[in-house]
């Protein structure tokens, strides 16, 4: 009895690890990158995440209430905006060159963040500037401002996708003797 529920214990552990590497993310470099493009495959037919939570606030007037798009709350007498991008939400590249990408989580016009490249060759959320770990962006129709702790958002990708990018095989056919 108990050595069944020992191999019981191993196979439900064998098939949660390999449900959780399923998922497993990585972090989107430079180096990545460069492979990515060395196959030929365009950076709008990759799928991104986000590494960390972001969250992209706005003081809004009473009459900006009625038609704000995002959740509203009411905060020490002041009206605030959010749109929340939880972790690991997908996201497409919508734009891009050498040193940055736009990414969006979400349809809409003008709804892209940009991740640009940082000294250590990650793609980092960026901002228009940076002041006391807030930032600030265009999004939307309006200006918003990047809550503290999205400043280390970085891009991710799936693992599974760059063993499918690095992968080329081939079966031989084999050959027989003509005569």
């Amino acid at each position: 009895m108990k050595k069944q529920i020992k191999q019981f214990i191993v196979i439900a552990l064998l098939l949660m690890v390999s449900a959780c590497a399923s998922r497993k993310t990585i972090y989107f470099d430079q180096q990545i990158r460069k492979n990515i493009e060395s196959y030929g495959i365009d950076l709008p037919d990759i799928q991104f995440y986000n590494s960390k939570k972001i969250v992209l606030a706005r003081d809004l007037s009473y009459e900006e209430t009625k038609v704000a798009s995002g959740k509203i709350r009411f905060e020490n007498g002041r009206f605030i905006e959010k749109i929340i991008i939880k972790k690991r939400t997908p996201g497409v590249c919508e734009n891009f060159d050498d040193r940055f990408l736009e990414i969006s989580f979400e349809h809409g016009d003008n709804t892209k963040l940009k991740f640009i490249l940082d000294s250590k060759d990650y793609y980092r959320l960026s901002a228009m500037e940076w002041k006391n770990r807030y930032g600030k962006i265009a999004y939307d129709t309006t200006v918003y401002y990047i809550q503290p702790g999205g400043e280390k958002a970085l891009l991710k990708i799936k693992a599974e996708d760059i063993y499918r990018f690095d992968r080329k095989e081939r079966v031989a056919p084999g050959r027989k003797l003509s005569k």
